[in-house]
């Protein structure tokens, strides 16, 4: 059985605060995760891109610690994009129908866009 390594760094791209993550985005991946993203989110950054683009598989606790990053940067005035291409990631997000609501898209390039990092 091969077990995943997951991972994430955060860089900051002009005053965009970039959180990369890898592997699986599970419950025990969101543990790891969330201090990093809190401390993001609690940054002078006016935007933060979450990088899907390594992730093999997203679950309910991944979903939803995105989902309270949106509702928190949306509740401050600033902005969350996430680049997370098509596939097995993306579909947790289709079948919740939360792709329509949190500004997905399909690579980091475009996420950097559309908070207005280039």
């Amino acid at each position: 059985m091969h077990e995943e390594t997951s991972e994430t760094t955060t860089t900051i791209f002009d005053d965009v605060a970039i959180v990369t993550v890898s592997g699986e985005l599970d419950f025990a991946h969101c543990i790891k995760l969330a201090p990093e993203l809190n401390a993001a989110l609690r940054s002078s950054a006016r935007a933060i891109v979450i990088d899907l683009e390594a992730v093999s598989l997203v679950d309910s606790s991944g979903i939803a610690l995105l989902l309270n990053a949106f509702r928190h940067l949306d509740h401050t005035g600033r902005q969350l994009a996430i680049a997370c291409p098509v596939g097995s990631p993306r579909r947790a997000f289709e079948l919740t129908a939360l792709d329509r609501q949190l500004p997905m898209h399909e690579t980091r390039q475009e996420a950097l866009a559309a908070v207005g990092a280039n």
